[in-house]
């Protein structure tokens, strides 16, 4: 049996993209939010008949997740991406406000981390973005702290102040409260900087307070994991 690590898709998804690998094997899905987890079961009375269907269903399921298949086994998504980051010889630091630390706090479970994790930045309040990373006064002002252009300004702060290779921010509305019909709870703007580019995206997510940091973070890694792809 192997165990494939996947993030994106529902579990509905990852059922419709493995739809018509289970011949000669055992699929089960394992929800485990915000992942879903595929354990692949193959069953036999000869070794080598087992291990060559394995190997045959192995990179079938592979290609079919494709860049939602992050890890197998034990491996957990900051571990992955640490592991890209050293090959890379990439370094990271992050700016968070809604998720405050969360992210940071994955990356440093991850023994070894201090080889390519720099700094991290927990910006809570307006002042604190603007005095620790550098967020222009007017863009908090016009835009508000929960924006586009403030994560852009986080990701870009935290990445040229610390010397990394890569910045990571965060900032958004992880409620209950504070949600506004322009902003509502789950809004959370994620953006990634590096020396070329700085991309910011939007999400919406669902779920209680504990959900929606945990759904940002991991969303966070797996934008730096792809980006390390290339992906």
């Amino acid at each position: 049996s192997a165990l494939f690590k996947v993030f994106g898709p529902t579990e509905a998804g990852v059922k419709e993209l493995v739809q018509g690998t289970e011949e000669g094997i055992e699929l089960a899905f394992l929800p485990s939010f915000p992942e879903i987890r595929l354990r692949v079961i193959v069953r036999g009375a000869d070794e080598e008949e087992i291990t060559a269907r394995y190997q045959q269903c192995e990179a079938e399921i592979s290609e079919r997740l494709g860049a939602y298949l992050y890890g197998t086994g034990d491996e957990v998504m900051e571990a992955v991406v640490g592991r890209l980051l050293k090959e890379k010889g990439k370094t990271i630091a992050v700016a968070e406000s809604c998720t405050g630390g969360l992210i940071a706090h994955r990356i440093t479970q991850v023994s070894g981390s201090s080889a390519y994790f720099l700094q991290g930045v927990v910006a809570y309040s307006n002042e604190s973005k603007e005095k620790l990373l550098g967020v222009p006064p007017a863009v908090l002002e016009k835009y508000g702290p929960v924006s586009k252009e403030t994560a852009e300004h986080m990701a870009m702060g935290v990445r040229e102040r610390s010397g990394a290779a890569i910045g990571v921010a965060t900032t958004g509305i992880a409620g209950p409260t504070g949600g506004t019909p322009d902003t509502p709870v789950g809004r959370v703007f994620i953006a990634l900087a590096t020396e070329d580019i700085v991309e910011v995206k939007q999400y919406d997510f669902l779920g209680d307070r504990h959900g929606v940091k945990l759904m940002a973070s991991t969303v966070a890694l797996d934008r730096v994991r792809r980006y390390l792809l290339g992906i």
